[in-house]
């Protein structure tokens, strides 16, 4: 059996923290979890540990150790700066010498989606932080899940050693109850209630408002399950996301903006979840997508296809061409039996191609995947759901069977191959004793 001397730390904004061995488990820390270590049946005992004098006594022993770090954003790592913290003013100089001799691994793991651009912006910081402490570059490991992250070392002109390891897709199975969608699959008489099912909840992310109005404007909103929490505190930011922003995929003046929020304000769109119960379940989580209860599954499994809103959308369009993720919300229509049109940067079916799932060109037309200009590729995108839309029952019932194959394809891979594959290549980066 392996053993893996861990001393896993958590960097967050304002504080930091050991992240413990769990009983429970959670999405946040729980990448050492048990659950995780059987999904590939790792014959390893984890040594967990919490203080530097415990490192020091493995280091006279001539044994192997892991700093793990978790990393929120870059700028957490640079501004409070965690190498100060373990070596300012000559601290623990024999995690330096030990690191540059390959007897510890330092290691950072951006494991949520918040550190992309942040590192055009503090990663000459962090070298020269390294550079300081006579630490080399090529030591140090990051974990991340950016699109072009094959690219990373070059765009940063760094030795650093860039992994992919999409924690969000990984852990989701074990963290919420993503729907329970198996037996779609077999009933192929059943005539769904909607054509598409779209979950957004933060509607500050100007690509959604947009993808909302479309829909309104278009008279499509009684096709889909959509919920789109409009908060009125964000009024003023909403209209300046649709009136006078970076760019504007639809040309709108304010009086039709103005007309779009009233209609909102009296009518709240949602599917599983109100804004009241969302601020109940707020300790749980800050999202709807993570709330899941039978409303949720019945949209799931009365819905034909998914209009699937990510965190990003015009970030390819501008120099930070690393900006966008496939993300754990591509979790969801995988395991529910659903094809799906992204509003995402362009490359995002393309990445997931590379990470071995199947898209659905031409029973969709991934046209939109390809193009970088943003208000190009929103065009495209709201067209094809268009199209989707103004099919009939029948129609569109038989399009979604065309694409049988692919969809079992999707969810079994999801399962059997892409989810161990991940957690095999996360712990291939570690060093045992």
């Amino acid at each position: 059996m392996k053993k893996l001397n861990i001393y896993p730390i958590d960097w967050n904004a304002d504080e930091h923290w050991i992240i413990e061995a769990r009983d429970e488990f959670d999405w946040v820390e729980g990448m050492f979890h048990k659950k995780i270590i059987n999904e590939i049946d790792l014959d390893l005992k984890i040594n967990h540990l919490n203080k530097f004098e415990q490192l020091e006594k493995l280091s006279k022993e001539r044994k192997p150790y892991v700093i793990f770090v978790k990393m929120y954003q870059l700028e957490y790592i640079t501004e409070r700066s965690i190498l100060k913290h373990f070596f300012g003013y000559g601290k623990n100089k024999f995690i330096i010498d030990d690191i540059n001799s390959g007897k510890c691994k330092l290691i950072f793991a951006s494991l949520t989606e918040f550190c992309n651009y942040d590192y055009f912006i503090y990663m000459n910081k962090f070298k020269k932080q390294l550079k300081h402490y006579n630490i080399s570059e090529e030591k140090i490991v990051i974990f991340d899940f950016m699109n072009n992250l094959e690219n990373a070392k070059k765009k940063f002109d760094t030795n650093i050693q860039f992994k992919y390891f999409n924690w969000l897709m990984v852990a989701w199975k074990h963290y919420i109850n993503i729907p329970k969608t198996i037996d779609n699959v077999k009933e192929k008489d059943y005539k769904r209630e909607k054509y598409f099912i779209t979950l957004n909840k933060s509607v500050k992310k100007q690509h959604r408002p947009f993808l909302l109005y479309y829909l309104w404007k278009n008279d499509l909103l009684d096709k889909g399950f959509i919920s789109f929490f409009y908060e009125k505190k964000f009024k003023s930011e909403f209209e300046n996301n649709m009136t006078n922003s970076y760019q504007e995929f639809i040309r709108l003046n304010k009086c039709e903006v103005d007309e779009f929020i009233d209609w909102l304000e009296k009518n709240p769109l949602y599917v599983d979840v109100n804004e009241e119960e969302l601020e109940e379940n707020r300790e749980h989580s800050s999202a709807p997508n993570e709330i899941f209860n039978d409303k949720t599954d019945n949209a799931y499994k009365n819905s034909y296809f998914n209009i699937l809103t990510e965190s990003s959308f015009i970030e390819s369009n501008t120099e930070f061409d690393l900006d966008f993720y496939v993300n754990e919300r591509n979790s969801f229509p995988i395991t529910a039996f659903q094809p799906f049109i992204v509003v995402n940067g362009h490359h995002h079916m393309k990445k997931l191609q590379e990470l071995g799932f199947k898209t659905f060109h031409p029973h969709i037309d991934e046209t939109y995947d390809s193009i970088q200009n943003s208000a190009v590729r929103f065009y495209l995108i709201t067209k094809e759901i268009s199209r989707l839309c103004n099919m009939s029952k029948q129609e569109i019932h038989d399009w979604y069977w065309k694409m049988e194959d692919i969809l079992k394809h999707n969810h079994t891979y999801y399962y059997k191959e892409f989810i161990p594959k991940q957690i095999k290549g996360f712990y291939e980066e570690f060093i045992y004793e």
